[in-house]
């Protein structure tokens, strides 16, 4: 239980970070981090078909903004009946996995059935972070990520221009803790074991 509740520190202490990171850098501040908003698709082995996704139950639309600046419309994911509100974090919704910290009810922190990573969004600041949680990495983040695109329902090209963070703790591997390894399809991603 103990090793379970660092893990699940570790990924909100990561989302923290960048949260606070994208709050400095706004649209417009060229830095190394901006290196996903170029919609080219990166040559890929692992490419996810883009047309492979799933209707929105609800049938409505958000619109989250791009690291530009402009307008990304998806699903609302967040009235889809999967997603819940992260009651301990006003604005953070977690659209996959488990927020951890609901230890008299854990079906309240579970969103979906997967237990390989957790897909959160932080709309204060419009941002997404997926926290990869077992090996292989490779394989956990492809299926993260045909999850997302099949939710927001848009393309690899956008989810290239998406403010995002993909990561994982060093309890899970210590190469790649604290690191920002991408989608596998953008510009810039770190190759991943399969």
């Amino acid at each position: 239980m103990k090793r379970k509740l660092i893990v699940v520190l570790a990924i909100m202490g990561i989302a923290a970070v960048v949260s606070i990171g994208f709050l400095f850098l706004r649209p417009g501040t060229q830095t190394a981090s901006t290196q996903n908003q170029n919609p080219a698709a990166f040559p890929s082995s692992n490419t996810i078909p883009s047309t492979s996704f799933s209707t929105n139950p609800t049938g409505g639309t958000l619109t989250v903004a791009s690291l530009s600046g402009s307008a990304i419309v998806t699903n609302d994911f967040i009235h889809n009946g999967v997603t819940i509100p992260d009651t301990a974090n006003a604005g953070r919704y977690l659209l996959a996995g488990n927020l951890g910290y609901c230890l008299t009810n854990p079906q309240k922190c579970q969103a979906g059935t997967t237990t390989d990573f957790n897909v959160f969004y932080d709309s204060t600041v419009g941002s997404f972070t997926i926290a990869l949680l077992k090996e292989p990495l490779g394989r956990v983040r492809l299926e993260a990520e045909q999850f997302l695109m099949q939710t927001l329902g848009i393309s690899q090209g956008d989810m290239c221009r998406l403010n995002y963070y993909v990561g994982t703790t060093s309890n899970v591997n210590p190469y790649y803790d604290s690191k920002n390894l991408g989608f596998s399809f953008c510009p810039g991603a770190t190759v991943l074991p399969q």
